[in-house]
């Protein structure tokens, strides 16, 4: 007895190394934490309840199931443990595995020790009959408390059992209550229903009466707010069909306009627009198209649409006494169809092609009389023009033909605004000629005469007197400056006499580079550098070659006299369209500093130079001649520097 009792102490911690090790093995290790020192405390106990058994009795202890929890050490330290390891979440299992391990190295320190065979089964009994002992308390505290904790289960239901009944014959007495008072709110709801449905009845006919008065309040108010002074006719007649098939207010599914030929009494289809769903439009489109923010892309668009298109091919030539448009034209008032396929009276064909069922004809009426006629109808919704319907087209044709006869008024009042500008110009323009026209007469029959002498005898000099002297650069000097007075002398008198143009066929790509190799050596001399872009076909045009080949003679010296320290001149000729037609553009770009931003708009002015010493009036003569030629010239400065004039010729192939 006293060497097991050695034997257990000495290997304690071989066993506390054996036991982490089985442990870990079995997964307990995942409930117990990782600290030497709680194996230690649990190998110490179970030691020190070994040793005390074996020191208070040798004998082998018995197995029974009558536990004395009192008396006996080894049941008690089960019981113990089975609270302590309950506390931890430790299943009954969990425990008996690791008991298994514990009992497992108890034998395996026995097996290693020396006690004699004899001695050393004693030994393992004692162990086997220890771990025995504990395992049984271990069981029995689990079993009480799964007991005890299974009657206060059953108290705790029969407790909540009973309250449910209670609560249950609470809610059978209210379900016949409520039953009850169902049927009593049952009754009165049926009433109150076939009041509120009478009711509804009342307010949803006043409220569709005043909705149908606010939407043309609204659209009238619109229509009072347009900027009339801004609104092009035919962006009106957009607005008008874009309003009259609009989603919110709701009034027609579409709208054809047809205008009138007075001279032929044909109505010409001319623009058709269909209501479109704008539930999947932005709030930002719909906010547009209900301000009316007509681009021209939106008025290209709808132009060019199939059903515009198709409107375009609709002609109707109005009959007297028949038909609804020639009633419309006479009568000046809305008329209404419905099914108009099934009357006995004379129906265009592109009804039938457009499936024209109830339809309203609106007339838009001018200042001169009938400008034109809206067919409006409800292919999509299938709806007939009710009477309030016509009420409004009549309302809004008045309207309508306000603002039409208004924008004329702001269209005759434009045009004869511009016509005083044009002719305030060209009096202003004559006036300048006159001046030019006397100043240049004065200066020929002034300066005539002793130009030719100066230069004559400047001339004679130079012949006489021997090169590479002071005298002879003093006589180029003279000559040079004769020379410079003679050119302006003949810019003021090209400019200021009345040019007649010799119309001939000429390619502009040859006008341009016979003005490019007049000036070639200036371009070497200022060390310009020379970009062409010319089309491979050859563009012709009618015009006088020798005036144009003077236009872009001024306009490459301009470019060279701005970039005195070298640059780039690019010369680019492309096809063009000028009102629609076609035309020639030639394009000359510049490095040079651009032109100053306060004469942007004066430069083609006489006299106006940004030269020291230009006179003016190179550009005006380019600008006249081109103008003679039906043409247009354009100047814009670029962002990085420098300047580019457009040139556009009407051409003829």
């Amino acid at each position: 007895m006293t060497n097991l009792v050695k034997i257990i102490i000495d290997g304690e911690t071989a066993l506390i190394s054996k036991v982490m090790k089985y442990a870990d093995e079995t997964g307990y290790s995942k409930v117990t934490p990782a600290d030497l020192s709680v194996w230690k405390i649990s190998i110490q106990g179970l030691s020190g309840g070994l040793v005390s058994a074996l020191e208070s009795s040798s004998e082998i202890p018995e197995l029974s199931l009558d536990l004395d929890v009192t008396n006996d050490r080894i049941t008690a330290f089960g019981i113990e443990q089975a609270r302590r390891h309950r506390s931890r979440g430790v299943t009954l299992e969990m425990f008996l595995g690791l008991m298994k391990y514990f009992r497992q190295s108890y034998h395996d320190l026995l097996h290693s020790s020396s006690l004699l065979p004899e001695f050393q089964r004693w030994a393992h009994t004692y162990v086997e009959r220890y771990f025995d002992r504990i395992e049984l308390g271990f069981i029995s505290e689990w079993e009480r408390s799964a007991n005890e904790l299974n009657s206060h289960h059953e108290k705790l239901l029969i407790a909540r059992n009973a309250d449910l009944t209670r609560i249950n014959a609470k809610l059978q007495q209210e379900v016949v209550e409520r039953k009850r008072a169902e049927q009593q709110i049952k009754k009165l709801n049926i009433d109150l229903e076939s009041r509120v449905t009478t009711r509804t009845l009342q307010l949803q006919r006043i409220n569709d009466q005043n909705n149908y008065k606010l939407k043309e309040l609204l659209l009238l108010n619109r229509f009072s707010s347009l900027d009339l002074s801004r609104t092009r006719l035919n962006r009106l007649t957009h607005i008008i069909l874009m309003e009259l098939t609009s989603n919110a207010p709701l009034f027609f599914d579409r709208a054809m306009l047809f205008l009138m030929n007075e001279k032929t009494q044909v109505l010409q289809g001319m623009l058709a627009i269909i209501r479109k769903d704008t539930s999947d439009i932005p709030s930002s489109e719909n906010e547009s198209r209900k301000n009316w923010g007509l681009s021209d892309e939106d008025i290209a668009h709808e132009t060019e649409s199939g059903l515009s298109r198709e409107i375009r091919t609709c002609r109707v030539e109005l009959k007297k006494g028949r038909g609804i448009f020639s009633r419309v034209v006479s009568e000046k008032k809305v008329i209404s169809l419905k099914t108009p396929a099934g009357l006995n009276q004379d129906i265009p064909e592109f009804f039938h092609r457009l499936n024209i069922g109830s339809m309203a004809a609106m007339p838009l009426i001018g200042k001169n009389g009938i400008f034109g006629v809206v067919v409006v109808d409800n292919p999509l919704s299938q709806r007939d023009i009710s009477r309030s319907d016509l009420k409004f087209l009549q309302l809004f044709s008045n309207h309508a033909g306000i603002a039409i006869e208004n924008i004329m008024l702001y269209s005759t009042l434009e045009e004869t605004i511009c016509q005083l500008h044009e002719a305030q110009e060209q009096l202003v323009h004559g006036e300048r000629l006159a001046t030019i026209g006397e100043m240049a007469a004065s200066i020929a029959h002034e300066l005539k005469g002793p130009m030719i002498a100066i230069g004559g005898f400047a001339r004679r000099l130079a012949r006489k007197i021997p090169p590479h002297t002071p005298e002879a650069g003093y006589v180029a000097t003279i000559i040079e400056e004769e020379k410079r007075l003679e050119d302006m002398l003949t810019e003021v008198l090209s400019f200021s006499k009345k040019t007649t143009i010799c119309y001939e066929r000429c390619s502009i790509a040859e006008v341009v580079e016979s003005a490019l190799s007049i000036l070639l050596h200036a371009f070497i001399r200022n060390h310009v550098t020379l970009q062409k872009s010319f089309p491979k076909k050859i563009i012709m045009l009618y015009g006088d070659c020798q005036q144009l080949k003077q236009v872009f003679i001024n306009l490459f010296q301009n470019a060279i006299d701005v970039m005195p320290d070298g640059g780039v001149l690019k010369v680019t000729i492309t096809s063009s369209k000028l009102d629609h037609s076609g035309a020639v553009a030639v394009r000359i770009s510049d490095t040079g500093g651009g032109i100053p931003q306060a004469l942007r708009n004066s430069i083609f002015n006489p006299f106006v130079t940004t030269k020291k010493s230009g006179t003016g009036l190179g550009l005006p003569i380019a600008n006249r001649i081109v103008t003679n030629h039906s043409g247009k010239i354009k100047v814009r400065n670029h962002s990085d520097g420098g300047a580019e004039f457009t040139v556009t010729l009407p051409c003829h192939e």
